[in-house]
């Protein structure tokens, strides 16, 4: 998104939703926006100072001047990225606006060249309507080792991994021009995905 000038605009049953790149003046209507599902424990939190830090991999959606909903694409690899901090405004719920927020950050993805996307969710109908299967969490050892590792959840995550391919295989760049992963930690213990 970054470097776009225009919106993703689109009409839903209620009225013209835009989505568009989040920037700092957005900050306040995100947490706003995803503090109920952090207190509801759906949505992880994320500290102001890491909002501001992240807020280039933010978009929002904006209807009549409002910050209805909002969410992020994480780069994880070089062929992987996370759907992030998905959320829609309480009583916004209904109309389209999530997965408009996800066609945008799929369409990034699929600009930045990313093969396959990914999040970790309870929503899994909302997901799989969007294109996404649900996957086994030792498909994704990246987001195990950077993330998960550090989660108050991690002994005990329930959420379900789902995944989307947007670059299949056999037509991918060959992966020995890039960097290899890391071994794996022999001493991590990967909590087993609850499907």
């Amino acid at each position: 998104m970054r470097g776009r000038e225009d919106d993703v605009s689109y009409s839903t049953k209620h009225t013209a939703l835009s989505v568009r790149p989040a920037v700092i003046h957005d900050a306040e209507a995100i947490l706003e926006i995803i503090q109920p599902y952090v207190d509801e424990d759906i949505v992880l939190p994320i500290p102001g100072y890491r909002l501001y830090e992240r807020i280039r991999d933010f978009v929002v959606a904006e209807r009549e001047g409002m910050i209805v909903g909002c969410g992020s694409l994480m780069i994880m690899w070089h062929d992987l990225a996370e759907i992030r901090s998905l959320a829609v405004r309480k009583g916004c719920q209904g109309g389209g606006v999530g997965r408009h927020i996800v066609d945008v950050l799929i369409d990034e993805a699929i600009t930045l060249g990313i093969s396959k996307v990914f999040a970790l969710t309870y929503e899994t109908t909302f997901f799989g309507r969007s294109g996404f299967d649900v996957v086994e969490k030792e498909t994704l050892p990246h987001k195990v080792w950077k993330d998960c590792t550090h989660c108050a959840r991690f002994t005990h995550c329930d959420e379900i991994p789902m995944a989307r391919i947007l670059i299949p295989d056999e037509q991918r760049d060959p992966d020995h021009l890039l960097p290899p992963l890391p071994p794996p930690d022999p001493n991590l213990i990967m909590p087993q995905s609850k499907i």
